[in-house]
């Protein structure tokens, strides 16, 4: 087997082609094999797999044994990449690195304390990690897409993005249009599925930036029937999604 190595821009040209980033926690995943299961299916649905930490720490260490193995068996033009979010803190930052995931998510200043936020897009990127941490004031987004010392995130998250909805956001986003801002990938996260996502879609690129959603949409049917890790209802649930999305974004 290949030995992986791991890339930034893979993460983010793989962001860009899906457009949204599947988040799983512990309604989707109970056991290790729910884990393997559902980072698969939703990576061969076309979308960008993320667990949280809010699922046991040792379930995921147990399952990237195998799916670190699937990651380097799968095609270069078509990775399978395995990210992480809900990370917390340096401990769990850590672990996050130490277990091999490909990007790494945010919800706050994971350095926590007095420590400067700047701190967690360093640690990912001497890893070479995706590195996306969240924000939810002006002065927070400025504080990552402003500076002038080579540590921008890959990413910034909108977290939550339920409170702000899509016009909010585009206010948020307004006083930082520039041309050195163009395609940064913003990600907002929080109750956004196929009725809100077409209006983030529409938010964010008229701001001239680029939309990455993140949501557990794509799985409600799994929590809905509460079968999580069963193949067929995981793929029947990515496929709602997949028609009610494509459709709302025609409207």
């Amino acid at each position: 087997m290949a030995e992986w190595t791991y890339d930034r821009k893979r993460v983010a040209a793989a962001m860009r082609k899906s457009g949204v980033v599947v988040v799983m926690n512990k309604s989707h995943i109970q056991t290790p094999e729910h884990f393997v299961t559902t980072m698969w299916e939703v990576y061969k649905a076309g979308f960008v797999s993320e667990c949280t930490f809010r699922i046991d720490p040792d379930l995921l260490k147990e399952g990237m044994q195998e799916l670190t193995k699937l990651r380097a068996e799968s095609p270069q033009d078509n990775p399978f990449l395995l990210g992480v979010g809900s990370i917390i803190n340096p401990k769990e930052l850590e672990m996050a690195i130490d277990m091999g995931f490909d990007m790494i998510v945010a919800p706050a200043n994971v350095m926590g304390g007095y420590a400067d936020g700047v701190e967690l897009v360093k640690i990912t990127h001497a890893a070479n990690r995706f590195c996306a941490p969240a924000i939810f004031t002006p002065t927070e987004f400025g504080y990552f897409v402003e500076r002038d010392d080579g540590n921008e995130p890959d990413a910034v998250k909108i977290f939550p993005a339920r409170s702000h909805g899509p016009k909010g956001l585009g206010d948020l986003l307004a006083p930082y249009v520039r041309d050195r801002h163009k395609d940064r990938i913003i990600m907002p996260t929080g109750a956004v599925d196929f009725v809100t996502g077409p209006e983030y879609i529409k938010t964010i690129s008229s701001r001239g930036y680029f939309p990455a959603l993140g949501m557990s949409a794509p799985l409600k049917i799994v929590v809905d029937r509460k079968e999580p890790g069963n193949v067929d209802v995981i793929r029947e649930s990515l496929e709602d999604f997949k028609t009610k999305f494509e459709a709302a974004k025609s409207a």
